[in-house]
């Protein structure tokens, strides 16, 4: 196709309004009818009308320099005539009376594209009665699906929507977007245990701050976190039983109890030192009380433990969105707490929703056992805190999708606990692969910087719309469990603690981005770190100017690179090795990259906002052979990985 003939044809609106000819638009058009009618369909299907309708243009109007939208309408229907797709036809054709209805009725646009979007939930094949909806489900749909059109009606930028709409990026929680609720959150929950020692209180507020995060919620370094609880509940039994024993035995009158109540509550391990006691001990009878009260304050408190553990973990195994992770706290009492944790986990394996991330430091192997057990029954997120970009224990915290914290422009302060992901926009790379692979690879760059700008543009608006809420709007979340929240007054606004938060960048499809450009597998993996190094760059930029953290990452959700996909074939057909299967692929797939930890090593520090990868093992793997895969993993200086089990070998 001649395409200079698209470049100068204008395209005139209903308003009288003159816009340039958009290709993408019209493939757009073309899925939503077809989407409209069918649950699945031949893609080549689509992207047929679609390429005969750009040929009918090109060859009726290569004189004419303008074009009505109504025509290229009525284009569209004929081609489905002619094509025999007689039911997408009607469909097209009774939207587009529909919309002219409601233009008519409603003069302002914004409120006809807020009825337009209510339609669309009217005609939502996911409500009909086969799906089995229940009630609070229908609400929460209904519900969810307003404040979206409400949103791309009245307060996102038109030109973030057609990007959006038009495949190039995706606009994530768009039914969250006025609510200003945060996308993921590392929760600093020491305030809660040291306000309240109880692990009830603990998972109350778990369940109601997710009225407030839309994503994972997060429980951090929980192997610390319960040290004081576990020191408080040993002292308090050890108190009981002391007080107890004596009575018993005869020997209270003629000890100084105070003395050694005080004694106890000094105590920070769970282990009986005779010599801090030697003063008030002067009998053998004595001396087997003490110790007998001290095993017996451990044995209550591990039993409490495990209790109290196993009720949190199945209470948030119902729910969506929760994780714990765990593993580096190697004191003796850190080997208590992380004994009983993965006790109870191996209680409930497999688990629902509830994601294991374990922290793995090199030459620790006291755990691996009972870790390569719960690997077996179920996904588990690794990541090794010895990896040569985290510069300390504190600095690097995951998610269970691979998604982590990591720098913050705005402080010092290395911890990433008690810091958030505030909000997330991905990036359609395979589209500009597509488009450029016949071009000179610097009109590819030159998009890029566009669509980045685009991106970074959307994110700040995110931004300003969460940053713009107070404390009072927020019952939960910003009580000493958030990073500098101490310096939020009741009514200020929390932009002041959020811009210590990510903004993420989503990278989909570039494996086959530089599919599109190259077949050789020498070169693959040089374009694949030229790319990301230009992204990169460009963030490094979007931070000195705005002062806030921009970060890249690989989305895992399905949805965006299935999104992707369909809009690109129906618009690129379908291309071997990029546009065949059903949704984009991970990078780390990529032929050159999939078996060398070298080379993902590489990809995941360049994944500053994080990059998952995948490893299947077989169901009947040894505790050795998991063993050896850790190590090698550690070797090759790799960040985390998500490990699955497969069939048996």
């Amino acid at each position: 196709m001649k395409k200079d003939i698209f470049e100068e044809l204008i395209v005139v609106k209903r308003s009288g309004q003159r816009v340039s000819f958009n290709n993408y638009k019209i493939a757009v058009a073309i899925k939503q009818a077809f989407d409209h009618v069918y649950g699945t369909y031949n893609e080549k299907e689509v992207n047929k009308v679609y390429e005969d309708v750009l040929k009918y243009i090109e060859t009726n109007y290569v004189n004419r320099k303008t074009i009505n939208v109504e025509d290229i309408q009525d284009i569209i229907e004929n081609k489905l005539k002619e094509e025999k797709h007689y039911k997408v036809y009607k469909a097209f054709s009774e939207y587009r009376q529909k919309r002219a209805a409601s233009r008519q009725v409603f003069k302002v646009k914004q409120q006809s594209k807020f009825i337009k979007a209510m339609e669309k939930i009217a005609e939502d094949n996911a409500l009909r009665s086969e799906n089995n909806y229940k009630p609070k489900d229908l609400l929460n749909h209904y519900g969810k699906n307003i404040v979206k059109g409400f949103s791309k009606s009245y307060l996102i930028d038109n030109k973030y929507l057609r990007a959006h709409d038009e495949g190039n990026i995706y606009l994530h929680d768009m039914e969250l977007f006025p609510l200003g609720v945060l996308s993921s959150v590392h929760l600093n929950l020491k305030n809660i245990l040291e306000t309240d020692n109880s692990l009830n209180n603990l998972l109350w507020y778990l369940l109601k701050v997710k009225d407030e995060i839309n994503g994972e919620i997060n429980i951090p370094a929980l192997d610390f976190l319960l040290e004081n609880w576990v020191v408080n509940n040993y002292r308090n039994y050890f108190h009981e039983y002391i007080i107890k024993y004596l009575k018993i035995t005869g020997f209270y009158e003629y000890v100084n109890i105070k003395k050694i109540l005080d004694q106890i509550n000094k105590e920070k391990i769970l282990e009986f030192d005779l010599a801090k006691y030697q003063n008030y001990i002067f009998s053998k009878q004595v001396e087997d009380i003490f110790k007998k009260c001290s095993e017996d304050a451990i044995a209550k408190t591990k039993e409490d433990l495990l209790l109290n553990l196993t009720n949190v973990f199945q209470s948030l195994d119902e729910e969506q969105s929760y994780s714990i992770s765990f593993g580096t706290n190697f004191s003796i009492l850190g080997e208590f707490i992380n004994s009983i944790i993965l006790e109870s986990l191996k209680k409930l394996i497999p688990l629902k929703n509830l994601k294991i991330i374990f922290k793995i430091k090199k030459n620790q192997t006291k755990y691996l056992s009972s870790i390569s057990e719960i690997i077996k029954n179920g996904e588990i997120l690794i990541t090794f805190i010895d990896n040569s970009f985290n510069k300390d224990n504190l600095e690097v915290e995951y998610f269970a999708d691979g998604t982590r914290l990591f720098e913050n422009i705005n402080t010092n302060n290395r911890e990433s606990v008690g810091r958030m992901i505030v909000a997330r926009t991905s990036l359609n790379l395979t589209r500009l692969g597509l488009k450029y692979r016949n071009s000179n690879i610097k009109e590819f760059y030159g998009e890029l910087t566009e669509n980045l700008e685009l991106v970074k543009n959307n994110l700040l608006l995110s931004f300003e719309t969460i940053g713009n809420k107070t404390k009072v709007n927020y019952q939960i979340l910003f009580n000493n469990n958030i990073l500098d929240d101490e310096k939020l007054e009741e009514g200020n606004k929390i932009r002041k603690v959020i811009k210590n938060g990510v903004l993420l960048i989503g990278i989909v499809g570039l494996k086959e981005c530089v599919l599109s450009f190259t077949d050789d597998i020498n070169k693959q993996f040089k374009l694949v770190t030229e790319i990301l190094e230009f992204i990169n760059k460009k963030c490094r930029e979007f931070e000195n100017d705005t002062k806030l953290n921009f970060q890249i990452y690989e989305p895992v959700e399905t949805m965006v690179r299935k999104e992707f996909m369909a809009l690109d074939k129906a618009i690129y057909g379908i291309n071997k090795n990029i546009t065949e299967d059903s949704k984009y692929d991970l990078i780390s797939n990529l032929s050159i990259i999939k078996e060398d930890y070298k080379k993902q090593s590489i990809l995941q520090k360049l994944f500053i906002g994080g990059n998952l990868l995948e490893i299947n093992i077989p169901a009947n793997s040894s505790e050795k052979r998991i063993v050896n895969l850790l190590e090698n993993l550690i070797d090759s200086d790799i960040g985390s990985i998500k490990i699955k089990v497969g069939k048996k070998d």
